[in-house]
């Protein structure tokens, strides 16, 4: 699970924390944790959101409102990200005249 930034298409009412997130697959990928005007923060298995088009956010099983998600700049990277950061650094180093 990683924090994930949202970004409504319009103003919503419904969407409060513990609101349920599901990908275009319509799997279930967490929850919403904080609402602020169109942007929102929540709790999100990241493999379920990277490159899924956008999200539904639901409460009680209804769709209220659609999202598309982002990863906060401010967020670190995980273990994997900077593996994969720093053999891409390395290549570029290696392969530079």
């Amino acid at each position: 699970m990683q924090i994930v930034g949202f970004m409504f298409d319009s103003p919503t009412q419904d969407v409060k924390p513990g609101a349920v997130v599901v990908n275009s697959a319509g799997k279930e990928c967490g929850k919403v944790r904080s609402v602020y005007g169109l942007h929102a923060l929540g709790l999100l298995r990241i493999d379920d959101v990277v490159g899924k088009g956008k999200m539904e956010v639901r409460v009680e099983d209804s769709k209220v409102a659609d999202a598309v998600t982002s990863i906060p700049s401010w967020w670190p990277m995980t273990s994997d990200a900077v593996v994969q950061h720093a053999v891409t650094r390395s290549e570029r180093v290696l392969t530079k005249d």
